[in-house]
């Protein structure tokens, strides 16, 4: 099935302004929000992600809800002016690397999203709206129709929104009838929360069978309530509820994502602003995200892994490493807490053949030697006389400090902290980065040995 990209553009614009550090150009204009939209184009090169992209905007004549319940938005503070800043930039930027905006007069970027999404449906195409507005939780359907976290990189579809709000997606709108929503002054019920509402509407599904049944509806006090903001509760039914058929047609031809580096008829404007990373992606040839075949994998990464589980055994270890070396550490640990996690072993590496797993408390039936404890604070204190090199390693230190009482290194170097200053707006785990740069897809250290 082909899959069409809808983006709540100016939702994206809010979340990646303030996802990311206020960062800055050498003129000093600000460029955090243009940095994850960039981060979010390049990713679409590289991962091709879609078929067809559609960059929704909201009118900019009027709001149709406005004219049957005035108070919609009105209570929205102004956004940074720093954000205020980028956002003609940002427009500016989409029409220049020859994307397409769609917008309609007197309706919201969410209305266009629910009509695409609607013409998606009809057409047997996958829908994805990047937006992070919960009233789109209402168009998810099926395995068809998701939002897409980019932050997360992760679809949302119906299990995702049964787990956050206990409610399906076809009963969503009047779930939100009876919440509300403060953040665009949706009034709903007074007094109803999360809980009262998921419940009410899982057993009658819409207000009018809810107002029906109202002799049934949980406490006396939540009957008032109901009866005493039943017309709070249909007008926001009208005001959450998106218009699905403001377009008659919706060509998706014309909103074609092609194979080609989108971001390239940017350079002049990347080099402006001092955005040397954007610069690159945009300097370079399209990157294609074909998998690598399993045996490449293999061949291109293969290293002997080896357990030490003794003193002597790390004693003719440290006996060939040189001491200019640069040693790559981690630990393994029963949980993220560094206060009360316990060290379960840890691993090393000087060079790409050899890998070193040191086991200390493991514990299972049938568990074999380890290293004791007194062995074990030697071993890494001899490790750290090196050049230090890890991801995150202020968690690994403090584990140390607090299970071994040594003192964390002063001068290492991080991965985590190395890809952030490279791309600010990008994945920073081990799992993104190994991927990214070895396209090596890692084994979690829960699949690699026994629980314990």
């Amino acid at each position: 099935m082909k899959t069409v990209t809808v983006v709540d553009t100016f939702a994206f614009f809010f979340r990646a302004y303030f996802a990311l550090p206020p960062l800055k150009s050498p003129s000093g204009f600000p460029t955090g929000l243009l940095t994850g939209f960039v981060n979010f184009v390049h990713q679409l090169q590289r991962e091709h992600m879609t078929d067809y992209i559609v960059f929704a905007l909201d009118s900019k004549k009027g709001n149709f809800r406005k004219e049957f319940y005035a108070e919609y938005k009105a209570n929205r503070p102004s956004p940074p002016e720093d954000l205020i800043a980028q956002l003609g930039v940002a427009i500016e930027w989409i029409e220049k690397m020859g994307f397409k905006t769609l917008t309609k007069d007197g309706y919201e970027a969410d209305d266009v999203i629910a009509t695409v999404m609607k013409f998606a449906k009809e057409q047997g195409i996958v829908g994805k709206m990047v937006s992070s507005d919960k009233d789109l939780y209402q168009l998810i359907y099926d395995d068809q129709i998701f939002l897409y976290d980019w932050v997360k990189r992760k679809n949302i579809g119906v299990d995702e929104c049964v787990a956050k709000f206990g409610v399906k997606p076809e009963d969503f709108v009047d779930f939100q009838a009876l919440l509300g929503d403060t953040s665009d002054n949706v009034p709903g019920v007074k007094g109803i929360g999360v809980k009262t509402a998921s419940k009410m509407i899982n057993e009658y599904h819409t207000l009018e069978a809810l107002y029906k049944n109202i002799e049934k509806a949980g406490t006396k006090r939540i009957q008032n309530l109901l009866l005493e903001h039943k017309e709070e509760a249909f007008i926001s039914r009208d005001l959450v509820k998106l218009r699905d058929d403001i377009f008659t047609s919706c060509p998706l031809e014309e909103y074609t994502f092609e194979d080609k580096n989108y971001l390239s008829a940017l350079k002049d404007e990347f080099e402006e602003y001092g955005m040397k990373q954007a610069f690159r992606y945009a300097s370079s040839e399209k990157e294609s995200a074909k998998p690598v075949k399993e045996a490449e994998k293999k061949e291109q990464h293969s290293f002997e892994a080896i357990t030490l589980d003794s003193k002597e055994k790390l004693e003719e270890v440290f006996k060939l490493i040189d001491k200019e070396a640069v040693v790559a550490f981690d630990t393994e640990t029963t949980s993220l807490d560094t206060k009360s996690t316990k060290l379960v072993g840890f691993s090393f590496a000087v060079d790409e053949q050899k890998a070193y797993y040191v086991p200390v408390a493991h514990s299972y039936l049938g568990v074999p030697e380890q290293l004791p404890l007194k062995d074990a604070k030697w071993a890494v204190s001899k490790i750290l006389e090196y050049k230090v090199v890890g991801q995150n390693l202020k968690f690994d230190f403090e584990v140390l400090w607090h299970y071994l009482d040594i003192e964390p290194k002063e001068l290492f170097a991080d991965t985590m902290i190395m890809a952030w200053l490279l791309d600010p707006g990008s994945r920073v785990g081990l799992d993104a980065l190994a991927k990214k740069f070895f396209n090596y897809e890692m084994i979690s250290f829960k699949s690699s040995v026994k629980k314990g």
